[in-house]
């Protein structure tokens, strides 16, 4: 009894974990009810939950309660690099390159000036302001252009975003931890060939970052297809969740093996999938079963790690980073946003969108650590890095969260009555000598964004022409809405394209055609397909103005930002509501 009041005692004074030698099962319990009574709170106090977890595991932790050992946590690793994995598929699964093929110059240019941009700032301040090494200063800006894949995708899941800032999150916090990776591998050997040859090795410096690219997309890609095999061509017996588990452990297993970059072989993973697979909606819906466990685990694991200590040991450097680092990751993508001439939507929002930094940061401190050579730098680093790390896991996703609420894309993603109304299926500038060349280019256009399997593209034409020939689908305010009722098919899929100059296109008024709405509905979906028709025509013929911005409109960008006008919502429901 002495002892266990002794014991106790010293719990109380902070000298011992109150259970030294827990049950592994006990402590994973533990971190799921802590994640649990978290993301209750957080709902309550209106603030994110991937917030109120990393708290919930700092308090569970060695600072507050210190209900267990730090090696008790410890042991979760193998988790931890599951989950990292399970992010670095879902970053890439939103990848997909038919989403993106009008967005690349944005994602391009946004993503160009963040890495560029933030880590000359970041080194700038480390090493002529607060007079750091220049090695230190050197890996510690490569480290900084990193935002963190799994704090941002919990928060845009958790407010279902969904739109064109929401994409464009997305997708560049992927290109941005590509090129972390690379760019810190090149920052690596730079250093190390300088250290031992004196000199500046410009073959090593730059190859080596790509052929560690190079054999993440082997792996990645190697996993990824035969995945798609056989879940395509054997047809095994066995569950999608199963699959995508197996896919993710021996992926990020290999990559570990290989001392390659689990969440990079990971994400090439999740870009092989979305982009090939049949069953990709499939696949990447059967994590949704066990999603909410692994990002809690995560999250409240983060907290456990996080060393508040680095906080003091920083000092004034820590600041530095913070303060740099901020400027950065505002004012570049905003730059980027504006060379690339996007909407006002994402000039004003995509700065405060990527402020959060954590796992792939952590694992690339965590590599200097073990690094021969680079282990002279890590006391220094650790505590810089670990500084921003607390500070910005705690506040980077409340204003990535504001930042989708503000856009007006918060609790976006939900099924709509035209929910092809998004950016990829927008064509600009549609140039046609008639309505049958329009035609021809918008079938195109459909068969390739929607990649259309249940019928080909000559099928899909002829049921286009059929009906045309019919009536003139132009019905008048520059409009037409040809269409096609397939026997197939999901769901009422179309495309929209948009002529400056107009089309001859036998209008009931006899005018040109500006705009083109093109069709493809299941036959089964044919009473839902009028009301679609009945809305797309209320909406150009009640609001002239829409239909005039729209064909001045430079880009799919603009003209999707002109479609979330609230005069479009209200004939676009939900159909949740």
């Amino acid at each position: 009894m002495n002892r266990i009041i002794q014991h106790f005692q010293a719990w109380i004074a902070h000298e011992t974990a109150l259970i030294n030698n827990p049950n592994p099962l006990l402590v994973l319990a533990v971190i799921l009810v802590v994640g649990y009574i978290c993301s209750r709170l957080a709902r309550k106090l209106h603030i994110p939950v991937v917030t109120a977890q990393i708290i919930g595991g700092v308090i569970l932790g060695k600072y507050v309660i210190n209900l267990f050992r730090a090696d008790a946590f410890a042991g979760f690793g193998a988790i931890t690099n599951f989950a990292l994995g399970f992010i670095g598929l879902t970053i890439g699964s939103h990848l997909n390159f038919r989403k993106l093929h009008n967005a690349g110059r944005r994602i391009t240019l946004i993503t160009l000036a963040d890495v560029v941009i933030t880590p000359i700032l970041v080194f700038c301040s480390l090493h002529y302001i607060i007079h750091l090494s220049f090695e230190i200063s050197l890996l510690i800006a490569a480290i900084s252009i990193t935002t963190a894949p799994g704090s941002t995708l919990h928060i845009i899941q958790e407010k279902r975003g969904k739109g064109i800032l929401t994409k464009t999150i997305l997708a560049v916090v992927a290109l941005n931890n590509v090129l972390t990776i690379l760019i810190f591998y090149g920052v690596y050997y730079f250093l190390f060939y300088k250290a031992e040859f004196h000199q500046f090795d410009a073959v090593h410096t730059f190859l080596q970052p790509l052929l560690l690219l190079l054999e993440s997309i082997i792996i990645g890609g190697a996993v990824g297809f035969a995945l798609i095999f056989f879940t395509e061509k054997r047809k095994i017996r066995i569950s999608f969740l199963a699959t995508v588990i197996l896919a993710v452990v021996i992926t990020v297993g290999t990559s570990e093996l290989l001392h390659l970059s689990g969440i990079l072989s990971s994400l090439i993973l999740g870009i092989v999938i979305t982009n090939y697979s049949k069953y990709k909606a499939t696949l990447f819906g059967a994590f949704k079963d066990i999603e909410i466990e692994v990002f809690t685990l995560f999250f409240v694991l983060a907290g456990t790690h996080l060393d508040l200590k680095a906080v003091q040991m920083s000092g004034i450097a820590g600041i530095a980073l913070i303060i740099s680092r901020l400027i950065g990751k505002t004012f570049a993508p905003t730059i980027g946003a504006y060379l690339a001439g996007s909407t006002q939507t994402i000039k004003k929002w995509i700065g405060i969108s990527l402020y959060p930094i954590a796992g792939v940061a952590i694992g690339l401190v965590l590599l200097i650590e073990n690094n021969a050579f680079l282990r002279i730098y890590s006391t220094e680093i650790t505590a810089i890095v670990l500084t921003a790390v607390v500070v910005n896991e705690l506040l980077g996703p409340i204003f990535t969260g504001l930042a989708i609420k503000k856009s007006g894309e918060e609790h976006k993603n939900r099924v709509r009555l035209m929910d092809f109304l998004q950016e990829e299926f927008i064509k600009i500038n549609l140039d046609a000598r008639d309505k049958w060349d329009a035609l021809d280019q918008m079938a195109q256009f459909l068969f390739k964004t929607h990649k259309i399997i249940e019928l080909t593209l000559p099928e899909l034409k002829e049921s286009i022409y059929n009906r045309e020939k019919e009536i003139s689908t132009g019905i008048g305010y520059n409009l037409a809405i040809p269409h096609a009722i397939v026997e197939g098919g999901p769901k009422i899929r179309g495309v929209i394209g948009i002529s400056k100059t107009g089309i001859p296109f036998e209008s009931i008024d006899d005018k040109p055609v500006n705009i083109v709405f093109l069709l493809s509905t299941p036959r089964k979906n044919y009473d839902l397909h009028l009301h679609v028709l009945a809305n797309i025509a209320k909406i150009f013929g009640h609001h002239p103005h829409i239909k005039d911005q729209i064909i001045h409109a430079k880009s799919s960008e603009e003209v999707f930002e002109i479609l979330q006008a609230e005069e479009v919502e209200e004939l676009n429901p939900f159909f949740e509501d």
